[in-house]
């Protein structure tokens, strides 16, 4: 049985980490947000597309922040050019053939955590394709292949990653919908 001192030692470091990352959206993260928003919005005006991949285990957030994108978030609304590329490791040979069916200046947002390797070749694929890359990103950092725009969240704790990645991905999809279809929502 856990002793009251770590129950009580447990929830202050939680509360602690939770205080901790509204500080990195709050800076320069939700400059990042604002940035890939902006260059989201300028792909679609030009009618390109944008696909989102996540690494395990970072999938499900790729594939709902893909539906969101596509079919709406806050409001109801024309569907906007956005797939979901499903990743597994066995698929890296697949993986590379979907990216290869994108088209020079379309968009690949990456969702991935501590899988930097697998990262920066898919972003270094992207980019010999003319792909924009954006690209979420935990501990450790990229080391040689850089996406356009990266927002890196420099912790180790998937689930308070998630989190992050998340909430992020929703407000980009905000701003997005503000800018293309107004603010009725």
């Amino acid at each position: 049985m856990l002793s009251h001192n770590f129950n009580r030692e447990f929830i202050l470091s939680q509360l602690l980490d939770l205080a901790e990352l509204p500080v990195l959206l709050s800076t320069e993260g939700l400059d990042v947000a604002r940035q890939m928003a902006s260059k989201m919005v300028d792909l679609f005006q030009a009618q390109k597309a944008i696909s989102i991949i996540g690494l395990a285990p970072y999938h499900h957030i790729a594939r709902d922040l893909a539906d969101h994108f596509k079919h709406g978030l806050n409001m109801e609304r024309p569907p906007l050019p956005v797939s979901f590329l499903e990743s597994t490791s066995r698929q890296q040979q697949a993986l590379s053939s979907l990216i290869s069916q994108g088209k020079k200046g379309d968009g690949l947002l990456v969702i991935a955590g501590e899988h930097s390797l697998e990262t920066e070749t898919i972003v270094r694929e992207a980019k010999d394709k003319s792909l924009f890359t954006f690209a979420f990103c935990s501990y450790p950092p990229l080391k040689d292949h850089h996406p356009d725009l990266l927002f890196y969240l420099p912790v180790v704790n998937r689930p308070r990653a998630k989190e992050i990645f998340l909430m992020l991905g929703h407000i980009i999809c905000t701003l997005v919908e503000s800018t293309l279809f107004g603010n009725s929502f």
